[in-house]
């Protein structure tokens, strides 16, 4: 998790640091990834004042053990002053004392659990989210040939499918009513469960085929 994070933020741009408690881990980043390592504990004033943390505008501790993460959010929050800290959470019955501390963190278990789930039960999308209640999903789609020159307004469903972003070329867009989809283009989304039916036309499946 830690390494995948850490090259996709940097592959972004930003400037990332690293720390893991031993070589090893920070191995698995490999050659390509441009950012700073250091070897210590997350939660270490020194291993994190050598990782830059002063300079930080955000901070993640996704280690494993969920007392070390919110060890280290609490350090990086209380003795340098960072502005937007995350933990990862595995044990459910600790979000409790999380949220008395009032630490932002992501529940690992409970958004795997539900990725699995959507996927066997209600898999309508390559990808997608649900929201914790009601049957809205954050969604992505690719455009194929008969999107061709849709507008957004058209594509949209009035109370079922709203489009918040559309990717093309590398570039990232939040479209206007009259914006015309091209084939290829990644569209985000919220929808509502059931949605597919009525923009399948409009698709391309993972196999390359429209549907």
């Amino acid at each position: 998790m830690g390494s995948d994070l850490a090259m996709s933020l940097s592959e972004d741009g930003h400037d990332v640091s690293v720390v893991a408690k031993d070589q090893e881990r920070l191995a698995r980043l490999g050659a390509s990834f441009n950012g700073r390592t250091e070897v210590g504990l997350a939660y270490d004033v020194k291993t994190l004042r050598r990782a830059d943390i002063e300079f930080a505008e955000a901070f993640v501790a996704v280690t494993p053990n969920d007392n070390v993460n919110l060890m280290a959010v609490q350090v990086a929050k209380k003795v340098f002053g960072v502005p937007r800290t995350i933990a990862r959470l595995d044990d459910p019955a600790r979000a409790d004392a999380y949220r008395a501390l009032n630490v932002d963190y992501v529940a690992g278990a409970h958004l795997t659990s539900r990725v699995i789930h959507e996927q066997i039960v209600e898999a309508e999308f390559e990808y997608h989210v649900t929201f914790s209640s009601g049957d809205v999903e954050i969604v992505e789609m690719t455009i194929g040939p008969e999107g061709e020159m849709t507008t957004v307004h058209d594509f949209e469903v009035d109370g079922r499918l709203r489009v918040a972003a559309v990717r093309r070329d590398g570039r990232t867009l939040i479209p206007k009513d009259d914006f015309s989809l091209s084939e290829g283009d990644l569209v985000v989304a919220a929808a509502r469960h059931g949605i597919r039916g009525k923009i399948r036309r409009y698709l391309i499946a993972d196999d390359g085929a429209t549907v």
